[in-house]
């Protein structure tokens, strides 16, 4: 699970392309067995952005996705706007 808050220069048009992008992984890397990612709808003073929920089968899966060019191509684009990212990795 990871939360975005982004700096006002993240244009709403830059994100919707950054989060398709995050949508298309599933197609390019093996062993996300499901990937959730929205914007925040509530606004509230605590909200974030942006939330993703990735699902992996194993801890080997979400380390191939963390280290996937494809995965790099995401951390370029928000590495740059990022104010702050909230990870959690949780096993269920």
């Amino acid at each position: 699970m990871a939360l975005f808050r982004f700096k006002p220069e993240f244009s709403t048009d830059q994100r919707q392309q950054w989060i398709e992008i995050i949508r298309d992984l599933p197609q390019h890397i093996p062993g996300i067995v499901a990937m959730s990612i929205g914007e925040d709808i509530v606004h509230g003073p605590s909200s974030y952005d942006v939330a993703l929920v990735a699902d992996f089968a194993t801890l080997k899966d979400l380390q191939t996705y963390s280290t996937h060019p494809k995965h790099q191509v995401v951390l370029d684009i928000s590495g740059p706007v990022k104010e702050h990212l909230a990870v959690a990795d949780f096993e269920w």
